[in-house]
């Protein structure tokens, strides 16, 4: 068996390409026992963020791995994946991408947090639909300590910008300054709820929660000292604010050329900055062109990603250092493995402190 890893990011996709794979984690552990029966694929892991899309497997032939990936890909009508946009990894060179992902080397944001997180929750997944066995708990396990390592003995995330805060510098960059600018929440995920702390940090003056689950907008609306609205009064309330963050899951736009047009028309002539964070996107893009609207998705952060990131040098060749040494570990026992060399695999625990056990998550 070959370990295969196959995937996208924000460095080898536009998000129109991204946003055709994400996959929901309500809906991971379906897709996942789905994919093992019709592909018959013993072991697999998929790992679906704002920036990525991967797919970790174990499989007799290559021909496995790509036939994952692409009963994944649901083509859109303005753009067919290309033969580029994928990379592939296998083996060692699978698991020290694997081990430079959970670290936050391979982000959008080097040495953000999240990432650790959501690939966590990414093999919790896997483990609870049954797709994993001794190869990937091995790597997954391997992964989530090595990430909380780099951590822990470098300053790789010492200080890191989030993708929140990197989006709150460009609405700054439009208004000059937030302070007493209204903001909505339209949906309740994870990065717009930490773009909104930022914004309250700059003064922004009010903050107006709009989800389709009315609890959950009360709970965040408590939280920062705001205002809940039920999903489609918020959209009726947005001429009122200045800054519109989103983060829902759904799976196609919900903010139309159309209505912003109807939105400006109330504002006269004042701007309206909207901060996109889903994948898939929530606004339209045909909204960038109308006049006085400031659009900006996750791909538009880069420019002040460049600028965010010159200063860690050191601290990422201070992680790559570990992951190579992690890797040629990870190397060794894999080998072992294949030989079926158990006293081999007796001798050597896969995360120091961890108790090994075929198939069982001990700890993280």
């Amino acid at each position: 068996m070959t370990l295969y890893v196959i995937g996208l990011n924000h460095t080898s996709a536009p998000i129109e390409v991204r946003e055709s794979f994400a996959i929901p984690t309500v809906r991971l552990r379906d897709t996942l026992r789905s994919l093992r029966e019709e592909i018959g694929i013993q072991e697999l892991v998929l790992l679906s963020t704002c920036n990525r899309f991967e797919a970790y497997l174990c499989a007799p032939e290559i021909s496995a791995m790509k036939s994952v990936f692409y009963k994944l890909f649901h083509p859109s009508p303005v753009q067919e994946i290309s033969s580029s946009c994928p990379y592939e990894f296998t083996d060692a060179a699978a698991a020290r991408h694997l081990f430079r992902v959970v670290s936050g080397l391979d982000s959008m944001v080097i040495g953000e947090n999240e990432i650790l997180g959501q690939v966590k929750q990414a093999y919790y997944e896997a483990h609870a639909a049954g797709s994993t066995g001794k190869l990937l708990n091995v790597l997954f396990q391997r992964g989530l300590y090595i990430g909380k390592r780099v951590r822990t003995e470098t300053g790789l995330s010492r200080g890191a910008a989030s993708i929140g805060s990197l989006a709150v510098t460009l609405a700054e960059r439009i208004f000059g300054s937030l302070e007493d600018r209204r903001v909505m929440i339209l949906g309740a995920g994870e990065m717009a709820e930490v773009t909104a702390k930022h914004l309250l940090r700059r003064e922004a003056r009010s903050v107006i929660v709009s989800n389709r689950t009315f609890e959950r907008a009360c709970a965040l609306a408590q939280q920062f000292g705001g205002v809940a609205m039920r999903f489609e009064e918020g959209l009726q309330h947005m001429a009122q604010v200045d800054i519109v963050v989103c983060s829902t899951s759904a799976p196609h736009p919900i903010v139309h050329a159309q209505r912003v047009q109807e939105i400006m028309d109330k504002r006269r002539g004042r701007s309206l900055v909207f901060i996109d964070l889903a994948v898939p996107r929530d606004v339209h893009a045909e909204v960038r062109g109308i006049d006085g609207v400031y659009l900006y998705n996750l791909d538009d952060l880069q420019a002040v990603v460049d600028e965010n990131q010159t200063h860690r040098k050191k601290e990422i060749w201070a992680a790559e250092r570990i992951i190579e040494e992690k890797t040629e570990e990870f190397k060794r026992w894999l080998e072992a493995f294949r030989e079926g060399c158990n006293h081999s695999l007796r001798h050597f625990s896969p995360i120091a402190g961890m108790r090994q056990s075929d198939g069982c998550l001990q700890q993280f």
